[in-house]
Formats: C-alpha cells, sequence, structure tokens
C-alpha cells in the first residue's frame, strides 16, 4: 500500500478520485476508459480498499486532467508552510520509489514540484505521455538517475538537470546500489486541457 504522511491516508486519495470523476460526470466505466485501469481497481481505490502504483496513479490523475499532488491532497490557498512530516507522500508498494507531492499555490498555476526517492535498482514504470504543452525539468539531488525518455536513455548525476516535453513514454530508473533523489517540475501552464472521455 502506499504510505502517507498523513491522516487516515487511503481514503484520502479514493475521496479525492471520487470527487473529480464525478465533477467531471465520468461514471466508473468512463474514467476506467480515459484511464485505461479497470472499473474493479477504480472502485477499490476509490473506497479505499486498494492503492494503486506510481503508474497507475498517473494514469488516473492524467485522466481526470490533474497532478498526483492534486489527488492526494486539495491545494492550499495563499501562503503555506509544509512540513517534512506534512508531504503528501506515497510509496509505490512494488518499487518502494517514494514521492512527494508539494501542494502549493503554484500547482493552481500549473507548475507542480515534486521530490523522488528510488531506491536501489527501483523504477518508477513507465508513464504514458502527457498531454502537448508540458515542459518538464529534472535535477538529480543525490545518486545517479537514468532517465528514458521515449527511445532516448541519458544518464544523470548529483548536479545534473535535464528539460524535456513529455509527450512520449518517460521512466525514472535507478541502476546503482544507492538511493538515487530527484525533483521533478512540471510545467503544464500552456498545456491544452484535453476533454475527457465520457461513458454513454
Amino acid at each position: 500500500m502506499f504510505i502517507f504522511a498523513m491522516s487516515d491516508p487511503t481514503s484520502e486519495i479514493g475521496r479525492n478520485i471520487r470527487r473529480r470523476r464525478q465533477a467531471r460526470g465520468l461514471t466508473l466505466a468512463g474514467l476506467a476508459s480515459a484511464s485505461g485501469v479497470s472499473v474493479t481497481m477504480l472502485s477499490e481505490v476509490e473506497r479505499a480498499v486498494k492503492n494503486p502504483t506510481v503508474k497507475l496513479a498517473w494514469q488516473i490523475a492524467r485522466a481526470l486532467d490533474c497532478s498526483i499532488t492534486d489527488l492526494l491532497a486539495e491545494p492550499s490557498p495563499e501562503v503555506t508552510v509544509v512540513r517534512a512530516a506534512e508531504r503528501s507522500t506515497l510509496v509505490d508498494p512494488e518499487s518502494g520509489v517514494r514521492r512527494y507531492g508539494m501542494s502549493t499555490e503554484l500547482s493552481q498555476r500549473g507548475l507542480e514540484v515534486v521530490w523522488y526517492v528510488l531506491p536501489a535498482g527501483s523504477s518508477s514504470g513507465e508513464m504514458s505521455p502527457n498531454r502537448p504543452g508540458v515542459l518538464e525539468l529534472v535535477s538529480v539531488l543525490s545518486g545517479t538517475l537514468t532517465l528514458c525518455v521515449g527511445g532516448e536513455v541519458h544518464e544523470l548525476r548529483r548536479g545534473d538537470s535535464i528539460t524535456y516535453e513529455p509527450q512520449t513514454v518517460v521512466e525514472y530508473r535507478n541502476e546503482r546500489l544507492r538511493p538515487c533523489e530527484l525533483l521533478l517540475l512540471s510545467d503544464a501552464s500552456r498545456a491544452g486541457r484535453p476533454r475527457p472521455a465520457r461513458a454513454s
């Protein structure tokens, strides 16, 4: 299961998915069609029976036209201080990859800030293409990151950065024996907002 640094974490992501799905007029079948995640899995996530992997959470967020951070907690208004113990944190149950979402006023303006910690030998899994117009910057804080963008593989070390448009499959891998930490800045301020698929 994902581990969150908030109270009652399993129900939080489920509640937010349900709220956003209903606000967009989508049934479970409609969201399943848009995200590629099964109706059964979506139902269990909404009811806090199960939690998705980072990859599946990404697919759900993309279908709902939001970020994974948005699904973990509602954006905070005005100036806020987020203590380390209060971060929206999830741990991929399969890989152990940790994702710290920083939900701030910036996310309301299309800029998402995410901190990843990849254990030795782990991978985020292949994440499907983002919508046109999204621009991402990854900066390695420690360790070595193998970043796969489409058919290209880039090895980045501490202090290295890379900017790319994630309109293709992206994967973060740590092929070394030490953990890797990276900071991801995702700018969707100029991205188009796709129409969600609706159930008939």
